[in-house]
């Protein structure tokens, strides 16, 4: 079923020093386009990346195109690049140091390099699992919190991460450190509108749950087995805007043994919230 018809919608001697041995630089291949449709695709992961996990998990996947990859002489000598990988400058720290925000770690590793792109989230919904599961955040920026749901959506087997386009972080930087990899793997829809969304996979099957502290309805009784689920979250704070509220099947909460008093947990943060949902679908089903 058509889902986007229905309304779906980064000469100083510490300048760099040519490896030994190195010819002219080199690249992952190209991204593949999707064959199945021809929609626009999502684009994932632009800008420099750095930290290890993060720039071998890049390297290692054949869908990216590096555009420049820095290493420092100790980091060449502790990591081991894939074959095929792109050619590393070899550089001082403080050369890296400069190409990337105040005060990140690096671990003497950062590359830039061209987005993925991703299927359609209609591509998507339409061959997930019988047991799929898909993740929504509502106007979450933050890019730690974003990071950690990859990671998330990664050990529970979830089919996308679902973010609005004018409200998501930039998918590189803190958000590929964060993930340690996951970026290369998770694929990632960015949609106009998040309630016109819910309601598209509504149409063809997918329950969709969102998580509010209000409600009575515990997040373990929500799910069961041979559903597609949809799990909303909501940015700490406001949670789910009203409209994305009405939207969803079910409201459910996380029940806490707390009380929202100073020196007890008010809240769970939303990372850490997305984690007990997916765990309590995927023990659901």
């Amino acid at each position: 079923m058509n889902l986007r018809s229905r309304g779906m919608k980064g000469a100083a001697s510490d300048a760099p020093k040519r490896a030994y041995g190195a010819r002219s630089h080199g690249a992952t291949s190209a991204p593949r386009t999707p064959k199945k449709r021809t929609q626009a695709k999502h684009e994932g992961g632009s800008g420099w990346i750095y930290g290890s996990h993060a720039c071998l998990a890049v390297l290692s996947n054949p869908r990216r195109t590096v555009h420049e990859l820095l290493l420092t002489e100790s980091a060449s000598n502790r990591l081991k690049l894939p074959t095929g990988a792109a050619i590393p400058q070899i550089v001082e720290g403080k050369y890296i140091d400069r190409k990337l925000p105040g005060g990140v770690v690096h671990q003497g590793i950062a590359l830039k390099a061209a987005p993925l792109e991703w299927p359609s989230l209609e591509d998507i919904a339409d061959t997930a699992p019988e047991d799929g599961l898909i993740l929504v955040l509502d106007q979450i920026s933050d890019p730690h919190n974003v990071g950690a749901m990859l990671r998330l959506a990664s050990a529970f087997g979830v089919s996308a991460l679902v973010m609005q386009t004018r409200k998501a972080p930039p998918l590189s930087g803190a958000l590929a450190k964060v993930a340690v990899g996951c970026l290369e793997s998770i694929p990632i829809c960015l949609e106009t509108n998040i309630a016109n969304t819910l309601q598209n996979l509504q149409r063809i099957g997918w329950q969709v749950t969102g998580l509010a502290g209000e409600t009575d309805l515990n997040i373990s009784d929500v799910f069961s087995a041979g559903t597609k689920q949809v799990i909303v979250m909501g940015a700490e704070g406001p949670g789910l805007r009203e409209r994305v509220r009405k939207t969803c099947d079910n409201l459910a909460r996380i029940p806490m043994k707390s009380s929202p008093v100073a020196g007890e947990a008010e809240s769970l943060n939303v990372a850490t919230a997305a984690g007990i949902a997916l765990y309590e679908a995927r023990r659901g089903k």
